[in-house]
């Protein structure tokens, strides 16, 4: 079942739409099991996400990413991770060539803080319609992507995954995608 992605004219609290859990874990790894999510809007053509994990002292390794597909043939797809201390990654994967760094229009946002669940970290980011057409999409109610929102740690293999990957697949592949549909708010 597609995961429903709402899409408004003007902002909306990331706080206020449904969460993505990530809960399909991947080999052992020194981050186990860290309670994480993915937050996720369309503002008048643009994502709008988060990615949050609920980490005290986070180690320096770790990180929290996602990655979309946005053209039917699912050939390119956009690569995004962050740590603590916004250390980025950015970048478009095209099947048999090297990947190419992006950089935003609007810079990602680091938060922080704590609540009934506990202390937490994350990262808001903004990609821009442009940047959406030219991965050969167009975000509209109706419209369906393919992605998935990970935790992991750098140097290890082992990862979380908000959808089901096959065994052999690692971070960002695309055997590995569930599909996003956008939806009216």
């Amino acid at each position: 079942m597609a995961f429903p992605v709402s899409y408004s004219k003007t902002p909306l609290v990331l706080d206020a739409v449904s969460a993505l859990k990530i809960t399909h874990f991947y080999g052992h790894s020194a981050l186990d099991e860290v309670y994480s999510y993915l937050r996720i809007f369309v503002q008048d053509g643009a994502l709008v996400f988060s990615l949050t994990s609920f980490e005290q002292h986070p180690p320096e390794n770790s990180r929290v990413g996602a990655a979309f597909s946005f053209d039917p043939e699912g050939r390119r797809q956009l690569f995004v991770s962050a740590n603590h201390d916004l250390s980025l990654c950015a970048e478009i994967r095209t099947d048999g060539t090297a990947a190419q760094p992006i950089t935003f229009d609007t810079p990602p946002a680091l938060f922080g803080g704590s609540d009934e669940q506990g202390f937490y970290w994350g990262c808001r980011f903004l990609l821009g319609p442009a940047l959406i057409k030219q991965l050969g999409g167009k975000l509209l109610p109706g419209s369906v992507f393919l992605g998935n929102a990970y935790k992991f740690a750098d140097g290890e293999r082992a990862y979380g995954a908000a959808f089901p990957a096959p065994p052999s697949a690692v971070v960002g592949d695309r055997n590995g995608f569930g599909e996003f549909v956008v939806v009216p708010y």
